[in-house]
């Protein structure tokens, strides 16, 4: 039994090692007064983060809908009644609360 059962959950993990290590990452490039273009790890620019009040962000991907705010305790604040979220606007919005933690 738990012969099985490390079978059946070693490629789960190995599964999810996989999915860690080939996340992109982001970087911040200052493009303006209280204004940073989202930059992926090839360097490409996928979105801009811009400061509207003191700790907190407005997250807007490039050719995307816009996602929210992001607050100083990291929290994300949608707009619309019944907001709903892309698994890449997720994973962007992880991305660039990491990257937030670099301009402090």
């Amino acid at each position: 039994m738990k012969r099985t059962v490390a079978l059946i959950f070693l490629p789960l993990f190995l599964l999810g090692l996989a999915s860690v290590s080939l996340a992109d990452e982001v970087t911040l490039k200052p493009s303006g007064e209280g204004q940073w273009a989202i930059l992926d790890s090839g360097g490409q620019e996928i979105g801009t983060l811009a400061k509207v009040e003191e700790g907190a962000y407005s997250i807007l991907p490039k050719g995307g809908q816009y996602i929210g705010i992001v607050r100083s305790d990291g929290n994300l604040q949608m707009t619309g009644r019944h907001p709903t979220m892309s698994p890449s606007q997720a994973q962007l919005y992880l991305d660039v609360l990491e990257a937030i933690k670099t301009l402090k």
